[in-house]
């Protein structure tokens, strides 16, 4: 009886931290680099200088507001995710894991990211401002 217990309640922990939450979607935008990889040109063995060729790292930037705070995080655009798959003002599944920001994609995917920058927002009080 003990151990169904235990069961039963490890079992609602790991489902109740792994719960998504509707955040609204405040920014979605392009966030691509262009970096450089070293390559050796091999037709002259071991002894050929360097070249850089440029390569193309494919990101985007999402800021979105959850639990009164907004998070901005970066993630790769692949085929689970593209910077045309979401609108601002649109409500994204998400939930914060540590230092990351863990969303889930259109096709159902988890996806997460190193939250980059995080702020609270702002409580608006219902006071007039004073003449």
């Amino acid at each position: 009886m003990r151990r169904v217990l235990i069961v039963v309640l490890l079992s609602s922990l790991c489902a109740w931290a792994g719960d998504f939450k509707p955040a609204k979607l405040t920014d979605i935008r392009d966030a691509s680099e262009v970096g450089a990889n070293t390559v050796t040109d091999s037709s002259e063995g071991l002894t050929g200088t360097p070249t850089y060729v440029p390569a193309m790292l494919s990101r985007c930037l999402i800021t979105l507001e959850l639990d009164g705070t907004r998070y901005t995080a970066v993630y790769p655009v692949n085929k689970h995710l593209k910077v045309t798959d979401f609108t601002p003002g649109e409500l994204v599944p998400a939930r914060i894991e540590g230092n990351k920001l863990v969303i889930k994609s259109l096709d159902g995917k988890e996806l997460k990211a190193k939250i980059s920058h995080r702020e609270p927002l702002e409580k608006t009080s219902g006071n007039k401002p004073s003449k």
